[in-house]
């Protein structure tokens, strides 16, 4: 069956819904066109009558049912002034479900009319099908819906048809498994009551408290953490996971051999993959010598323009310098704050397509770009599609920003997912921190991740977000299809 959009999906559910009730009459308006359409659409017609849907129809279609025992209701065209017209009946409320083919008529201005029906039916919020072949299919859907009772309610359901967990975590598993792309697994489960309340801190604070911390890591402390985290992906059924590890002249190389320790001894039950997280930035030069050095051992070159303010563009011209060198990928932490005056992601897109890096590049949260007007929004992700810069979102990361004093559109803390769908931008899920400073109750749960985004975005379409939490990184995708290619 053709793809319905948004709206035309509501709508036929409230049709099927009317369906259901007991006492209540149920109406569609047909106008059937030309003689082979009102033929092919007859025995839909005679269905939705013999299960009580009462059927009003244009002059030529009601003879033509009326001559082959399907009983109607003549309906008039809308420049009638007779009643019924099709204007009255659907301002009225009396249709629930509308068939409108044209006839190609010229005697009349059925354009018109034809527009007329679909601003009505849009109005009102009814189903309108416009080609022969989708109106039949559709009718023959709700018959076998309502057969079925696939919209009825049991409460002794055998199969728990409300339990979209469920259900959800069965079409990931369909696609193969979670993706998961962003975690600081190296930060990973240094939260305790003791130091809970580190967690209130601004992220420039928690910044700088890491360099205590970090002082204090050992290799073995960080390879438990690094693949306790790293189990609790792959317990969930994950074909994909990566980390962020820090590097600089605090940390040094640690992190990143810790980080490739892990990843051997996974080698065979995830494709893990790892990034470098310039926390110090990369401007001072004892700490870019450690991310060099790191970024050579790693699978992606890490950015944090936001701690090289204000030379945000700077610090990206080393991060994809450096990665081209190493024939390495880009991912980049930008818009992180939820504040409208942020241009981090415009601003990664622009140096991605400077570096001639399209394709290569992902950038993690966008939150703040949710933060500006529509117009800007839409300039913004459209320049996100240009540059084919991927998004991941981290929807618990992205909801747990302190709200700024700034003047903005009202919206939730994240970043504008559907939008970004529509355009075409690749978008991935990422679980961000577990259990550290910066994020002391998350606890990996990708299932979890999901629901807020939904949530979040008031965006409910299982496939789609099933398709979104699975999606490996695009150089994954490219091995894959290569390796199809040579079987």
């Amino acid at each position: 069956m053709a793809a319905l959009d948004t709206h035309s999906k509501i709508d036929l559910i409230g049709f099927n819904l009317k369906m259901l009730a007991k006492g209540q009459q149920r109406s569609l308006l047909i106008s059937a066109g030309a003689m082979e359409d009102k033929e092919f659409l007859l025995d839909a017609c005679r269905k939705m009558a013999e299960v009580g849907v009462g059927l009003y129809a244009t002059p030529g279609t009601h003879r033509f049912l009326a001559e082959n025992g399907v009983e109607s209701i003549a309906a008039r065209k809308i420049s009638s002034d007779e009643e019924p017209n099709i204007k009255t009946l659907i301002q009225d409320g009396k249709v629930d479900f509308v068939v409108n083919i044209l006839t190609g008529d010229s005697t009349y201005d059925e354009a018109s009319d034809a527009a007329s029906i679909r601003s009505l039916s849009v109005k009102h919020g009814i189903p309108l099908y416009t080609d022969r072949a989708v109106a039949k299919e559709t009718i023959e859907l709700v018959l076998s819906d309502l057969e079925k009772g696939t919209y009825s309610y049991s409460i002794r359901s055998d199969d728990r048809p409300w339990d979209l967990r469920q259900r959800f975590l069965e079409l990931v598993r369909q696609r193969g498994g979670w993706s998961n792309h962003h975690g600081h697994f190296d930060k990973a489960y240094l939260i305790s009551p003791e130091n809970l309340a580190l967690g209130f801190a601004d992220m420039e604070k928690k910044w700088e408290l890491y360099r205590h911390l970090k002082e204090n890591y050992t290799h073995e402390d960080l390879v438990e953490r690094i693949s306790r985290a790293l189990q609790t992906v792959v317990d969930q059924g994950s074909q994909y996971c990566r980390t962020m590890v820090d590097a600089d002249s605090i940390i040094g190389l640690k992190p990143i051999h810790a980080a490739v320790e892990v990843k051997e001894r996974f080698k065979d039950k995830i494709r893990f993959e790892i990034g470098v997280q310039p926390l110090e930035g990369v401007l001072d030069e004892s700490s870019r010598e450690q991310y060099i050095e790191a970024c050579k051992l790693a699978d992606f070159c890490g950015g944090l323009p936001s701690r090289d303010r204000p030379q945000e563009g700077k610090h990206l011209d080393i991060v994809m310098e450096t990665a081209k060198e190493l024939n390495k990928m880009v991912e980049v932490h930008v818009d992180q704050e939820n504040n409208p005056f942020q241009h981090e992601t415009e601003l990664l897109c622009l140096k991605t397509i400077e570096h001639g890096m399209q394709g290569r590049v992902y950038g993690i949260h966008s939150i703040s770009v949710s933060a500006k007007d529509e117009s800007e929004q839409d300039r913004i992700v459209a320049l996100c599609k240009e540059a084919d810069v991927g998004i991941v979102i981290c929807p618990s990361a992205a909801l747990s920003m302190k709200q700024l004093p700034m003047q903005g559109p009202l919206h939730n803390s994240i970043g504008p997912f559907v939008k970004m769908k529509n355009a075409g931008v690749r978008t991935y899920l990422g679980i961000d921190n577990i259990a550290d400073l910066f994020m002391p109750v998350v606890d990996g749960d990708m299932w979890t991740e999901v629901r807020m985004l939904m949530e979040a975005c008031r965006h409910y379409d299982l496939e789609q977000i099933a398709d979104w939490a699975s999606e490996p990184p695009l150089h994954i995708l490219s091995e894959q299809a290569a390796k199809v290619a040579a079987e």
